[in-house]
């Protein structure tokens, strides 16, 4: 009688721990769903803002494609890129911030 407890004392904490295991399955596989989920919408969120910094920039293409053959666009570019001035003007050049 003794070996018959030991057996149905062995196979009854198998069975409770197959039990275990498949109930905590549920619950681990829903962990790991949620852990993706939060990463999908991180990931998510960056596209976003990704997307909206690329239709800003494209808002400014636009507008500058708009404006690319207006004489007052020409002359702030040579201004601002070839440092071109007007026969009546002076250059001020500003040493200090040359050198920083």
């Amino acid at each position: 009688m003794a070996k018959k407890r030991k057996r149905s004392s062995l196979s009854r904490k198998l069975f409770w721990l197959i039990v275990l295991l498949l109930a905590l399955n549920p619950l681990r596989t829903w962990y790991i769903q949620e852990q993706e989920r939060r990463e999908l919408e991180s990931q998510y969120a960056y596209a976003q803002q990704q997307a909206e910094e690329l239709e800003e920039e494209i808002e400014a293409l636009r507008h500058t494609l708009e404006n690319i053959t207006n004489d007052e666009h020409i002359e702030a570019m040579a201004r601002q890129n070839l440092r071109m001035v007007n026969e009546d003007e002076w250059v001020l050049i500003d040493i200090q911030k040359q050198r920083n």
